[in-house]
């Protein structure tokens, strides 16, 4: 394959990759299945590089047609060390975002009163009024978004905190695609104190989005 072709199919093939993994990050909130483009974009740099060295391997019969051939392949270094720095760059990138997009463990969750930190210091925890309770429709299976609609809960999307976080929030999600929103106060004594592990983001405004796994909650079943 000639060199101009192996360049553009090359540029087409990250510029795929980066389209993927954003919407997988940024629209999908998938960091699981961002994780296996990794794989995929060490194939396609290894295909890459295949086509570039394979030339070097053909030898002709002829002395003259091979120094006319070696000069034909020949292709600058400027080309080989961009696409270096762009791989470089893609995979510092990957490993950036997925570091930031995983959630730390090391919390936990005491009697659903007390977030402890992995540091051994906890907040107290306090329900919003008049309820701490909402669910995300739009991930849950139809039976189960009926219920949820029955018992009058609100839809995550559109409640309260999530449209106006001005305080320090616990947002708590079940694998049922509920969460329990709590308010998080001053700092207490957790000596001795042990409970679920949880694992969170920290957010901003002194908040955090915990997943408590694998629990359900059990009037939405």
């Amino acid at each position: 394959m000639e060199l101009w072709k192996a360049n553009n199919i090359f540029k087409i093939f990250l510029l795929s990759f980066i389209v993927t993994f954003l919407v997988l990050i940024l629209l999908l909130h998938n960091v699981v299945a961002s994780r296996y483009l990794l794989i995929v974009l060490l194939g396609g740099v290894a295909v890459y590089l295949a086509l570039l060295v394979s030339p070097f391997f053909k030898r002709s019969k002829h002395p003259e047609a091979s120094e006319a051939a070696e000069e034909a392949r020949r292709f600058p270094k400027t080309t080989v060390l961009a696409a270096l720095v762009i791989v470089l760059l893609f995979v510092a990138a990957f490993t950036a975002i997925q570091n930031l997009t995983s959630p730390t463990p090391g919390y936990q969750v005491a009697g659903f009163q007390h977030l402890i930190f992995p540091n051994r210091t906890a907040l107290s925890m306090t329900p919003i009024s008049p309820s701490n309770e909402c669910a995300w429709f739009e991930s849950m299976n139809i039976t189960t978004r009926q219920i949820a609609k029955q018992q009058g809960l609100p839809d995550c999307d559109y409640a309260w905190p999530h449209i106006n976080l001005s305080v320090p929030t616990l947002f708590l999600e079940f694998e049922n695609f509920t969460e329990f929103v709590y308010n998080l106060n001053n700092t207490v004594s957790v000596a001795g104190l042990t409970g679920i592990d949880v694992l969170c983001f920290p957010i901003p405004n002194a908040s955090f989005q915990c997943w408590v796994p694998p629990a359900t909650v059990s009037h939405l079943r």
